[in-house]
């Protein structure tokens, strides 16, 4: 009987706590809903679009890469002048419309090139032999008017290492070859190229390079 009598009191002394614990999970549970134990988004959103805003012109100039190699791989010329530069794009459709003349022929026909010797070959071709096809992508603001430009460099990821990139003597060695390039200038937001159709009639990216489709 003892031991019957020492259990009902330590029960009963329970029963007050369990009520009030009751009364307190209405409470909890409105807290949690409130956010009140949870982290707010004012904190994590501003670092959130400060990365944005420090990625994004990198990331934009790749999706134009994309699509730049996308037009060139499906011949869609008419996408493909949408990137080229404005001043330009009138004559540049007459000359790709031409198989016959030297841009085309830089672009797409490996076979019509007459310039170089012998090593030059066509965009279509650099991109289409590329497995993996790889775009690097580099920006930096310049000194002399303090404006973003960007060049973006098409390669053969299984034959070329980003590390060779960086070597002028390789760039120049290998671009009548393999390697493509272009370059852009961020105004008012978007990216606008500066140089012809993939650099044509430049030297680039081979500093001092002799200028290439024949001119």
């Amino acid at each position: 009987m003892s031991a019957v009598n020492q259990t009902w009191p330590s029960l009963l002394g329970c029963a007050p706590k369990m009520a009030a614990a009751r009364l307190l999970l209405p409470f909890v549970a409105s807290m949690f809903l409130s956010g009140v134990f949870l982290p707010t988004q004012g904190h994590q959103a501003p670092q959130k679009s400060s990365t944005a805003r420090k990625n994004t012109p990198s990331r934009d100039l790749h999706k134009i890469g994309e699509a730049i190699a996308k037009a060139v791989l499906d011949k869609n010329i008419a996408t493909l002048l949408t990137f080229d530069r404005t001043d330009l794009r009138s004559q540049d459709e007459e000359s790709l419309r031409n198989t016959k003349s030297n841009l085309y022929c830089y672009v797409f026909d490996s076979e019509c090139i007459t310039w170089g010797d012998g090593n030059w070959r066509s965009v279509y071709e650099k991109l289409s032999q590329a497995h993996p096809l790889q775009i690097k992508v580099s920006v930096s603001s310049s000194r002399y008017d303090r404006q973003l430009y960007g060049s973006l460099l098409f390669y053969d990821a299984s034959a070329v290492s980003e590390k060779d990139l960086h070597s002028a003597a390789f760039l120049c060695k290998e671009t009548p070859s393999s390697i493509v390039s272009w370059k852009f200038r961020l105004e008012s937001g978007k990216w606008k190229p500066v140089t012809p159709l993939f650099d044509s009639e430049t030297g680039a990216p081979c500093p001092g390079g002799a200028p290439a489709s024949g001119q």
